[in-house]
């Protein structure tokens, strides 16, 4: 018994003997081995095993539905074997004439169509000039009245077009073999190049060619001009925005900068050396400052000075000055990290320092709780730089301001009380604590009413270190509590049992019970 191989030959299946598909290979390889150095040797290659597979496909039968070693012996001759492909090819002219031709089969010639290719190949297959046919078919029309016109359509459809190098062989009555299938192969090859070289060096090809050429070409140069000049005003733009900002971060440094906006009714009008006063110890603010600038200057003069460079196309030796400019900022860079570093230490440990005092001489049992609508007016909160209103400056930079924040908590007897918190940070303890001792804060009470200012003051020698005040205003058990309207911005969070947030609890009175304020009954 032998084993059957299942195979796929120019895209048909076919079951085959194992010493059949052996040979076959061998046969093949050398083929494919012969043909390796030839520029065509794709198409060859895929017209044999095509021709192959279509002798294979017509000894198939009921019966045998297995290629034995005898179907492929028989292909082989066919086809020409392995041994006769270089005597044929070393073989003269007059031995191709004596060649006897197969049987012909009718398809349709694409390479000499006017339509569809069927009066030449009618031509191949009578071995008659087309013209002859073509002037039939021109009269047959005359006299028949049109019939002929039918036929032609009806051949058009009914026979195929001859598309292999194989099936042109057969429209000539050639034998299908290897040989006589590489020389149709290199023949259309040969013609497909000649017309393309008749194309390429016709007139009508270079004219066509160079109007193009010349489309394009102007095409091409207006775009790189367009674009030359967009970049033009970009690089231009870019060269006054960074001079702008070259002089916009000196005159900030040193003479202030009014043009700066920082709250929606006003500009900043501080100079930086003004501004880090309080937050810097003064022995290290002069080089601070002159880190910075190095920081942001060195850049933006460079960028600069490549788009001047890249605008006005001029060289120059910068590889000089591109070192030194990048020395000295590394060396800013380093400076300013090494003072931020040893500034930051200031703001190491926190100190709290408290102080309550009782609430007396109420004539009701409701604490009155506002704002100082005078120390409110006098400061407009929104014109100088803040964190959502934590800290700003005064106008004549004596000093500055920080918001309080207004808690609310039950009172552990009957007394109403506040308690005062201060906080600050500082490079050890004892340095955290005299900064919160110094922090100036007041408030005042009239009988029922208690009036918190809305703001600490520190003096501008403080120095700054995240200082903060909170006020936390006691209520006893059952007795109540009245916010007026402009405590909104002061009251942090106020523990109730309505769940009002803060602004909603400014305006409302309310009393305290033992889970938190509410609303009276």
């Amino acid at each position: 018994m032998k084993k059957a191989l299942k195979i796929n030959l120019s895209g048909q299946i076919f079951h085959i003997d194992d010493d059949a598909y052996e040979k076959l290979k061998v046969y093949l390889d050398t083929i494919s081995s012969h043909f390796s150095n030839v520029n065509e040797s794709k198409e060859i290659l895929s017209d044999i095993e095509s021709r192959i597979a279509e002798l294979f496909h017509e000894r198939m039968s009921d019966e045998n539905q297995v290629i034995s070693i005898k179907e492929v012996d028989e292909v082989i001759d066919i086809m020409g074997r392995p041994e006769e492909i270089a005597d044929e090819d070393e073989a003269s002219g007059a031995h191709k004439n004596r060649e006897q031709r197969a049987s012909r089969r009718l398809y349709r010639d694409p390479e000499n169509a006017v339509f569809g290719g069927v009066s030449s190949g009618l031509s191949a297959y009578f071995n008659l000039d087309v013209l002859l046919i073509r002037i039939l078919f021109v009269v047959l029309t005359l006299v028949g009245a049109g019939t002929p016109v039918l036929l032609y359509i009806i051949l058009w459809i009914a026979v195929p077009r001859a598309e292999t190098a194989a099936e042109k062989l057969e429209m000539r009555g050639e034998k299908v073999n290897v040989s006589n299938i590489e020389k149709a192969v290199r023949d259309e090859y040969e013609d497909v190049k000649q017309n393309l070289n008749r194309a390429r060096n016709s007139d009508s090809f270079k004219r066509t060619e160079d109007a193009f050429t010349r489309i394009f070409g102007a095409i091409g140069t207006i775009i790189l001009v367009f674009f030359k000049v967009i970049l033009g005003f970009i690089a231009f733009g870019l060269i006054i925005t960074g001079i702008g900002l070259l002089f916009g971060t000196i005159s900030f440094v040193f003479f202030g900068a009014y043009f700066l906006p920082i709250g929606p009714n006003g500009t900043l009008n501080h100079t930086l050396p003004e501004l880090i006063q309080p937050f810097v110890n003064p022995d290290n603010a002069s080089a601070l400052l002159i880190a910075v600038m190095l920081l942001l200057l060195i850049p933006i003069l460079s960028i600069v000075y490549g788009l001047f460079k890249a605008l006005f196309r001029f060289k120059g030796k910068d590889r000089v000055l591109g070192l030194g400019a990048f020395t000295i900022w590394i060396l800013a860079l380093i400076a300013a990290i090494m003072i931020l570093y040893y500034e930051g230490r200031n703001y190491k440990d926190i100190e709290i320092v408290s102080d309550t005092k009782v609430l007396s001489l109420f004539t009701s049992d409701t604490l009155n709780l506002s704002i100082n609508n005078n120390e409110l007016s006098k400061l407009d909160r929104d014109r100088e730089p803040n964190f959502d209103h934590k800290w700003f400056f005064s106008d004549d930079l004596d000093s500055f301001y920080g918001d309080i924040d207004v808690n609310v908590r039950k009172s552990t007897d009957s007394d109403f009380k506040v308690r005062v918190e201060k906080t600050a940070r500082g490079i050890d303890n004892d340095a955290a604590r005299e900064l919160a001792q110094k922090i100036n804060y007041s408030f005042s009470q009239n009988e029922s009413a208690l009036v918190l200012n809305p703001y600490y003051l520190i003096e501008k020698e403080g120095p700054w270190r995240a200082q903060s005040v909170a006020i936390t205003v006691y209520v006893p058990l059952g007795k109540f509590i009245k916010f007026d309207r402009n405590t909104e911005d002061f009251l942090g969070w106020i523990h109730n049992t309505e769940d009002f947030s803060d602004w909603e609890v400014a305006g409302k009175t309310m009393t305290m019970k033992e889970e938190g304020l509410a609303l009276p009954k």
